[in-house]
């Protein structure tokens, strides 16, 4: 339909108007926000580690939001799902999504997700890092990383590792280290951590990389060794067991991280709001030393240091699995 021009120029003024309301009405909204409950997506089932994480720092939010902050777990696609929603959600604030690891691991492996991880989502924080560890079974003969390094080239057919499976985070850690260590190495897949690390403390594989939770546990016990871990600072839970850089290797930093994220268009406002609740909830000392004990490193950044470290994850293991013709089924 064509307008008049004099129509024309009454209308537009109203639709100018009408534009720069829209941020003014989101900033005046976000004063009263929230209003209702707020749901907080978890990927996985009950008593993961995601799952422990977003549950612990849940109710200190809601304490300081004024309203609840219900967990809902939506387990299953391999986190594709439950990312669809909070995706699609109303970008209102009233939607947190829970990710992990997939949610940068699956844009470097190639995998189709119906979302774009930096256009679709906006990020809040990264809240906590599982760091990884570099291990070893009783029968290797290194004690640090440099013996380790030695020992894979005196053999022949080198060493193998395990990993919790094809395109883990373990697995796709191993091939960085064998590229920046000159590791001799053959990678042995595994359905999860539990028979990972079962063969480990039966001496069936030589190496495994795998995040403090759950092989924190078993290094502890003695019944597998940690030649390092892959952090920038010492674990409290083992503190004999020094880091990448103190090893002589340093930038080699990776594990199993945990962060919150939102709708993309959410408003700033509210992004800064809910930001603000979780610093505060995850800085109470109770839920500190409960995420500490359980062998979190604590991280809690900003929005954009989040959407930056999505970023470089993305860039880092996508050069991995291409460097190496990485595939999953």
């Amino acid at each position: 339909m064509t307008f008049p021009m004099r129509l024309r120029s009454l209308l537009f003024p109203i639709a100018l108007a009408a534009s720069l309301a829209g941020p003014a009405l989101a900033q005046s909204n976000a004063g009263n926000f929230p209003t209702k409950a707020i749901r907080l997506i978890v990927p996985y089932a009950p008593g993961g580690g995601t799952d422990l994480v977003m549950r612990a720092v849940a109710p200190g939010m809601a304490d300081i939001l004024g309203q609840p902050v219900v967990v809902e777990n939506k387990p299953g696609g391999g986190t594709i799902n439950a990312t669809e929603i909070g995706a699609r959600a109303a970008p209102d604030g009233y939607t947190l999504l829970a990710v992990g690891a997939p949610i940068y691991l699956n844009t470097a492996l190639g995998i189709k997700t119906p979302y774009d991880p930096l256009k679709d989502l906006t990020p809040l924080s990264l809240l906590v890092n599982n760091p990884g560890l570099l291990l070893v079974s009783s029968k290797v003969q290194a004690k640090d990383v440099k013996e380790l390094v030695a020992v894979s080239k005196a053999s022949a057919k080198g060493l193998n590792y395990a990993s919790a499976g094809t395109g883990s985070i373990g697995h796709l850690g191993g091939e960085l280290l064998k590229a920046k260590l000159g590791l001799n190495m053959l990678h042995i897949p595994y359905k999860g951590s539990a028979p990972a690390l079962a063969d480990l403390m039966g001496g069936q594989v030589d190496v495994a990389i795998d995040a403090m939770i759950p092989s924190g546990a078993q290094v502890k016990s003695g019944k597998v060794r940690a030649v390092a871990i892959l952090t920038k600072q010492r674990s409290p839970l083992l503190p004999d067991v020094p880091t990448m850089a103190e090893a002589g290797y340093p930038g080699l930093e990776f594990g199993a991280t945990f962060g919150l994220m939102l709708p993309a268009n959410t408003p700033p406002a509210i992004v800064s709001k809910l930001h603000g609740a979780m610093m505060k909830a995850i800085s109470q000392p109770a839920t500190h030393k409960q995420l500490v004990d359980m062998g979190y490193e604590i991280v809690a950044n900003t929005p954009e240091q989040f959407g930056t470290y999505l970023r470089q994850q993305i860039t880092t293991w996508t050069k991995i699995v291409k460097d190496n013709n990485i595939t999953v089924e």
